[in-house]
């Protein structure tokens, strides 16, 4: 019988309850699209705001100094993106010539060669080695100052010339250093060992690669 009453009951309160929902919906409708907007900005506005407000990484300051950075960055780009469609073909082979992309040993034998015999002289003996930074113990005070940009290899070049007879050899091997010097490949000369008494020329010179 209890049973019974309660059931009564609830049939009783479901007809009031849904009375009320729809008398107050409106009402309630408002109080949740507050209680939304309230959290929302409590969660979600505020600490943007904050952000802006106290510096943060929204800051007006901030992003005017990062767009003008960027600016900077790309018109850097694109007055190298100018200067390369500038450079003409002859100009990137011989920025290849003077800097290859590889040590090239045959071709480097073969341009020494030449030289030699353009100038009277008996290439006898060559040597070419590349050196390591871990071997290179000794720098000088110009190595010291200006270190070699990241990715050049140098290589380490011997030669051991003879002079032709009833030839000025003196004048021929001073000939033969200043082409190397206005050659295209670079070439550093680093030493030059002979005797006045001898046609023995020792020269000891450095080339480049990336």
């Amino acid at each position: 019988m209890a049973d019974a009453k309660e059931v009564k009951k609830d049939k009783k309160r479901n007809p009031a309850l849904m009375l009320a929902l729809i008398r107050y919906h409106k009402l309630i409708t408002a109080l949740l699209v507050i209680l939304i907007i309230f959290l929302s900005y409590q969660f979600i506005l505020e600490p943007k705001y904050q952000q802006v407000s106290l510096g943060g990484r929204y800051n007006l300051a901030t992003l005017e100094e990062e767009l003008n950075k960027r600016e900077t960055y790309l018109n850097s780009l694109k007055e190298l993106a100018g200067n390369y469609q500038k450079i003409s073909q002859e100009q990137v082979e011989n920025l290849k010539k003077i800097l290859p992309a590889e040590k090239d040993i045959p071709s480097l034998f073969v341009q020494l060669q030449a030289l030699t015999e353009q100038h009277n002289l008996i290439l006898a003996t060559i040597s070419i080695n590349e050196i390591s930074e871990a071997s290179s113990t000794k720098k000088s005070k110009v190595q010291e100052e200006t270190p070699p940009a990241p990715g050049i290899k140098k290589l380490d070049i011997s030669l051991n010339l003879i002079g032709k007879e009833g030839g000025n050899n003196y004048l021929a091997v001073k000939e033969f250093l200043t082409t190397l010097e206005s050659n295209l490949r670079l070439f550093d000369v680093n030493s030059v060992y002979f005797s006045p008494t001898s046609a023995n020329y020792s020269i000891n010179l450095f080339t480049y690669y990336y």
